[in-house]
């Protein structure tokens, strides 16, 4: 289930005038608090300002998923030339399922991209959907994030709309290390 997240949080400064004891219980409370589900939602920001609500597990963010959907792939890989990228996706859908809409934003923020997928005509191969976005140049200013030397986290959603009308929409979170990005910008001819 997809929803916007609103967090609540408590500031160090208001439990340290706590005795030592309560300030270590408060304070293991919160940071192992985690530690007790495998798939706890973490709220990630998200364009507008706005929180959406990610499940992590130990390795990291979970792949998106509801109502028998699943992401299976939502990456960002060079294009057919050595100055673009692409964007590919895929998910699982259920048996027996037609498809009449899939949608694909890049909502990471407010550089991201709307609409980097709107398939009208979507074509299942077995049970698994697979899209690939028109190429961006490297120059393009929808991959500033390419450009910084931290690490990148973008947030994809897909929206999906079966042959009866059923909207689904699953969030995937695809983190980009420093490394890859830098690949990738020494393949545009960049030094960093």
């Amino acid at each position: 289930m997809a929803f916007d997240v609103i967090v609540i949080g408590v500031m160090i400064t208001d439990i340290l005038p706590m005795k030592s004891s309560a300030t270590l219980l408060v304070l293991s409370v919160c940071l192992f608090a985690g530690c007790s589900s495998t798939d706890n939602l973490r709220p990630i920001p998200i364009a507008g300002g706005k929180l959406v609500g990610i499940p992590f597990d130990a390795h990291g963010p979970v792949n998106g998923k509801a109502n028998g959907y699943e992401v299976r792939g939502a990456n960002a890989v060079p294009g057919a030339t050595a100055t673009q990228l692409v964007y590919r996706f895929a998910f699982t859908a259920p048996p027996g399922v037609t498809l009449k809409r899939v949608l694909v934003d890049d909502i990471s923020d407010e550089q991201s991209y709307p609409g980097l997928i709107d398939d009208d005509k979507p074509w299942l191969d077995g049970n698994v959907w697979k899209g690939e976005s028109l190429p961006f140049d490297d120059k393009d200013p929808n991959l500033k994030w390419v450009y910084t030397v931290t690490p990148s986290m973008r947030v994809y959603r897909f929206t999906i709309t079966d042959s009866a009308g059923v909207t689904t929409v699953l969030y995937q979170v695809t983190g980009y290390p420093p490394f890859i990005k830098a690949a990738m910008r020494f393949s545009w001819g960049e030094k960093y």
